[in-house]
């Protein structure tokens, strides 16, 4: 593939932007964490969520060089911080499959109890996502990530879609690694706005430039990103690739491949992509006879790293092809609720497919993930098939969506989602002591039921403490949430400056 000299001299320029925390905040705010160092947790209860889903009580865990080196009782500390655990329980990091961080700061603009979310592509990708700056992004990215630690996310996969410069692609992957999270920053070629603020532009021809086949430009600058922030293959955020939007637009299964070859060829170790396996109902393009699926998996496309978000209506062949190719998925949860297909969570479990969940959109729902936790419950009481499902699921075997079988559903299984020796050190401290946290029962049926995003008093990630005493360390909340004020003005005025027509 060749590029012109512009498109050349834009992907030189994207090294040139500048966006660091230092630059976008004030130094005593920009995410700071502990260098990695040996903790050793005293005397805690311990949600393992180990293949036996183990509980354990009144047991240590030693930290060092960001492993788990041990679990037992009464171990020698040496020279680790000791970090009393009494009243405390343990739990692996919490992992999101499927969110676009980038509209973090956009929250409550776009709910899901609004008239106006039906019109979400054109509030939020053709418009909101449209005016951002590369600075708006990388603050966003930055504040996306964080936030998402905040509330128990230690892992998440990025669905990227506001790729629209290099600038922007520079910002975005940079912002989300500054924040300190895990999992995967997936790279979606495709979508360079033809408009800005103040022009007018016919609805169908913003839809098109959406939904149309990737730039040479993305493809070539996907690898500039992964060789600047993603070269090594031991540092908790990897690089993956967001795939187009297929089912919106329907294009050849050619097309597709060329995304998923580059993909391969780029290493990315997941692959991911919205499809929700519905025909050409509610007003979609796709004909009835169109199944992404289907098609990808007599072309030989899929594989085990091959991702998919929503997958509400995938038929069971389809979740047969996905479970014999290794693919995975991740459903939003309280995303997929209000639509008529209950979510794929109990077919995919039945099916033999790893499934996790996700937020989606951060601009819409609440962003504590335990919330998501017990969404995910009650959407498997939807449906006659998952219904039947459910009778043979404990609290332990939801709580896995967002913990084990999360993260074998992005292929980390055999780094996070348990408390092991061996595994990476991502772990969630939850504070007992409230009232309204009751002392008796499981530890699964007690976090599940009554966990929420201000039980947590300390964070993990890779043997990072990010958050100590309740409290993220050296995040200013105040004065973050000011400057997250400040851009959304300027967004929302910008954004509603564009005109569309049709």
């Amino acid at each position: 593939m060749t590029l012109n000299r512009k498109e050349f001299l834009r992907l030189g320029a994207a090294a040139a932007v500048v966006t660091t925390a230092s630059a976008i905040l004030p130094a005593k705010v920009a995410a700071k964490v502990k260098p990695p160092q040996a903790y050793l947790i005293r005397n805690a209860s311990i949600l393992t969520m180990n293949a036996n889903k183990e509980e354990l009580y009144e047991t240590d865990i030693l930290i060092r060089d960001g492993r788990i080196v041990a679990i037992a009782k009464n171990i020698t500390a040496g020279s680790a911080e000791i970090i009393p655990g009494d009243g405390k329980i343990i739990m692996p990091g919490m992992i999101d499959g499927h969110r676009h961080v980038w509209e973090t700061i956009l929250a409550a603009r776009l709910v899901k109890s609004s008239k106006n979310y039906r019109d979400y592509l054109r509030y939020n990708n053709m418009a909101m996502g449209v005016v951002y700056t590369p600075e708006d992004l990388y603050f966003a990215q930055l504040i996306g990530g964080l936030s998402a630690i905040d509330n128990g996310v230690t892992s998440i996969v990025d669905h990227a879609h506001v790729i629209h410069s290099p600038e922007k692609g520079d910002a975005a992957a940079k912002g989300l690694k500054d924040s300190g999270i895990g999992g995967f920053f997936c790279y979606q070629t495709g979508h360079t706005p033809s408009y800005g603020a103040g022009d007018t532009i016919s609805t169908a021809q913003a839809s098109h430039e959406i939904y149309k086949e990737p730039d040479e430009w993305h493809l070539a600058h996907a690898a500039v990103i992964r060789d600047k922030y993603f070269s090594s293959s031991t540092d908790p955020l990897q690089f993956g690739v967001a795939l187009g939007h297929i089912e919106f637009a329907p294009r050849t299964v050619e097309s597709i491949r060329q995304e998923i070859v580059l993909g391969r060829r780029l290493g990315a170790r997941l692959m991911t992509q919205h499809v929700a396996g519905r025909a050409g109902d509610e007003g979609m393009a796709l004909p009835h006879e169109y199944r992404v699926i289907t098609d990808l998996a007599k072309a030989d496309l899929l594989g085990p790293d091959y991702h998919i978000s929503h997958g509400n209506d995938l038929t069971d062949a389809e979740l047969g092809y996905l479970r014999d190719s290794g693919g995975h998925i991740a459903s939003s949860v309280m995303g997929e609720f209000p639509y008529a297909s209950p979510s794929v969570h109990g077919r995919a479990m039945k099916a033999g497919v790893p499934v996790g969940i996700g937020i989606d959109v951060p601009l819409a729902l609440t962003w504590d993930f335990f919330e998501h936790c017990r969404a995910a419950l009650w959407g498997l009481h939807k449906g006659a098939t998952n219904a039947a499902i459910v009778r043979t699921l404990e609290s332990a075997d939801i709580l896995s969506f967002a913990t084990s079988l999360g993260a074998k559903a992005i292929r980390m299984d055999d780094q996070i989602g348990s408390v092991e020796v061996g595994k990476r050190a991502d772990l969630l401290m939850l504070r007992t002591d409230r009232f309204g946290f009751p002392p008796s029962g499981s530890l699964a049926d007690r976090v599940l039921n009554f966990a929420y995003q201000h039980d947590i008093d300390a964070t993990w990630i890779a043997g990072k403490q990010v958050k100590r005493d309740g409290k993220m360390i050296g995040v200013n909340w105040p004065v973050m949430k000011a400057q997250m004020e400040e851009r959304q003005r300027r967004i929302f005025r910008d954004a509603d400056s564009i005109r569309f027509t049709g």
